[in-house]
């Protein structure tokens, strides 16, 4: 297992990859029959809803069960009992998300508080690599660009099913 943790944002490449596949599968099954939900919201409910799951899965493995390891990843201190704390913070965010694969009026809860907390986490790195010259691969490598970038595909994502509902009650 403690392979898994020399792979800095191992969990961001298996999100983006299950998200990608998993919108695909959908699609590529739907193709032929006529879809009950658009194909923005079909992305919207696998990357919310996914996102969900791996911030539940992250938060249990990556802050809870292997905390260690991963404050060595990120350049902190071990044995902390903010790993803790942060991994039952990262469940919540996580469930409100993974609620969204049956329930949308979830998902702008869960995009206010899953881009709070990458922004913030994403602020937290830029201070340590600031301060403290801290450039281990999970502080200042992938997971602070995905800290930064994936609000702004949330943002985009659920913008564009906004529209797109918008859109389709005007038609009406």
């Amino acid at each position: 297992m403690q392979a898994f943790f020399e792979i800095s944002g191992l969990n961001i490449y298996l999100q983006i990859a299950v998200t990608l596949i998993s919108i695909s599968v959908h699609l590529w099954r739907t193709r032929n029959i006529e879809r009950k939900e658009s194909v923005a919201e079909i992305v919207a409910i696998y990357t919310i809803g996914l996102a969900g799951w791996f911030g539940i899965m992250s938060g249990l493995f990556g802050h809870i069960i292997y905390a260690d390891e991963v404050a060595q990843g990120i350049g902190w201190p071990v044995n902390s009992g903010f790993q803790m704390e942060l991994g039952f913070a990262s469940i919540g965010i996580g469930v409100i998300g993974f609620i969204g694969f049956w329930k949308r009026s979830f998902w702008e809860p869960f995009l206010i508080t899953k881009i709070t907390f990458l922004w913030g986490a994403a602020l937290t790195h830029i201070l340590h690599i600031v301060e403290f010259g801290n450039f281990h691969p999970s502080n200042a490598g992938l997971i602070l660009y995905w800290d930064i970038f994936f609000p702004f595909i949330l943002l985009a994502i659920y913008w564009w099913y906004k529209r797109e509902m918008k859109g389709n009650a005007d038609s009406i």
